[in-house]
């Protein structure tokens, strides 16, 4: 875990698979704006989790240190040009360029970010944060996380989360369940084609569970 200033953090965790085996690199990064108590205070009880932005944009060149250049927080160490409030993230699109993003062989690389924010108002730091991303083209799964658990949930109420994925699609090379994009996840990945595919992806704290659905086109 590294600071960014006191308020925003980035977590690097793995998942159950070690890396040489898993090229599901999830990401965090969190941010707590100062009118984030409002928001806690007057919400509805029975709500503590909200979906907010969600999309596919441009991989990340990376810092000195090796880690993404964005997503990052206005203020923080690794966005201290931008002014507190802001976000930096890689420009979103619907296109996306199917050999870049054709991961057909072991030695294929990520061809862009998936993200998706959300507001955590839980308080809940017992229970595991758990998210999944699937993206599939009709019924072929070209990627597939599996349930990805990231240990019990570090975050207070209040806080502005990010998740981020940089990744390719497709088999790897490999055969069978949990080959390729699909490790972890109990299913059998194909590579992509031409056209639409589609993006699903779910976060989940104890009973409270958000989801969010969007399209990107290969071509």
């Amino acid at each position: 875990m590294r600071f960014r200033l006191s308020l925003i953090v980035v977590v690097c965790l793995l998942s159950v698979f070690a890396l040489a085996q898993s090229p599901h690199h999830l990401k965090l990064a969190v941010v707590h704006p100062a009118w984030s108590g409002v928001g806690v205070q007057n919400q509805a009880a029975a709500t503590k989790l909200f979906q907010l932005s969600f999309g596919m944009g441009a991989l990340p060149p990376l810092d000195e240190g090796g880690a993404d250049e964005w997503p990052c927080f206005g203020g923080g160490t690794d966005c201290s040009t931008i002014a507190p409030g802001g976000v930096v993230i890689g420009t979103p699109a619907y296109t996306w360029s199917l050999a870049a993003c054709d991961g057909n062989n072991p030695n294929a690389t990520a061809c862009g970010q998936i993200f998706w924010f959300y507001e955590d108002d839980t308080g809940d730091n017992t229970d595991d944060l758990i998210v999944s991303l699937i993206v599939k083209q009709g019924k072929n799964f070209i990627l597939d996380t599996g349930k990805f658990d990231f240990g019990p949930n570090p975050f207070p109420a209040g806080s502005i989360i990010i998740i981020y994925d940089d990744t390719a699609f497709g088999t790897l090379g490999q055969t069978g369940k949990n080959n390729g994009f699909c490790a972890g996840s109990n299913k059998v990945c194909v590579d992509p084609v031409a056209g639409p595919a589609s993006v699903a992806l779910t976060t989940q704290i104890g009973s409270q569970k958000i989801s969010a659905k969007f399209n990107i086109n290969l071509q």
